[in-house]
């Protein structure tokens, strides 16, 4: 019988630490939500794939940085991301009914820049050194990793954002590496990328 000490194997150690010590168990007690600054402390923990949204609404053409894409289902082919609830990029794409997802490859980290600061809409796509051309009805980014064209299929809203959930209907797809986002930094894959940016 293990002494009061002890823990079976995978529990947590009396000093509060996860298995392997890789970080502690602390934060907020049981039936206590966390803070807004726990939560933040989390979610700089998540690591995803960098994309931006585009769409052409009355105002023009519209982009936004994305870090929060996935794909949803096969049939019908439905992938995700989320928008804020003020974003210029999500009133385009409701008034247009269209939008495209572009994925970045590691060397575009000055187009996600870009398309995350205000104040948004066309400005954001202007004196791209790529060239941005309208395709079936959406702006787009040539030179990214992959990019697919979708037609809005659904919205949630939640909390400041909106879930946009959109059908696809194209898809382009290149080789290299993708761009990723963690703990409030850009990073990239450490492996070999023979041939970025897809071909439009």
């Amino acid at each position: 019988m293990p002494r009061h000490d002890e823990r079976p194997p995978g529990g947590t150690p009396p000093d509060g630490t996860a298995p392997g010590g890789t970080a502690p168990v602390g934060g907020s007690p049981a039936g206590t939500a966390p803070s807004a600054e726990e939560c933040r402390d989390y979610y700089r923990r998540l690591t995803s794939g960098v994309a931006v949204v585009t769409a052409r609404g009355p105002a023009g053409w519209s982009a936004s940085t994305a870090s929060t894409v996935t794909s949803v289902s096969l049939a019908p082919p439905v992938l995700l991301c989320c928008l804020s609830t003020g974003s210029e990029t999500l009133a385009a794409l409701r008034h247009s009914g269209r939008f495209a997802v572009h994925l970045l490859a590691d060397h575009q980290s000055d187009i996600a820049e870009r398309c995350a600061r205000p104040p948004g809409g066309g400005s954001r796509l202007t004196d791209l050194r790529e060239e941005v051309r309208l395709v079936d009805g959406v702006p787009v980014i040539p030179g990214t990793l992959a990019v697919s064209w979708c037609d809005l299929y659904a919205t949630t809203e939640v909390g400041d954002h909106v879930v946009v959930y959109g059908r696809l209907t194209s898809v382009r797809v290149g080789h290299g590496r993708p761009l990723l986002w963690h703990d409030r930094s850009f990073r990239a894959l450490d492996v070999p990328a023979p041939t970025l940016a897809t071909r439009l």
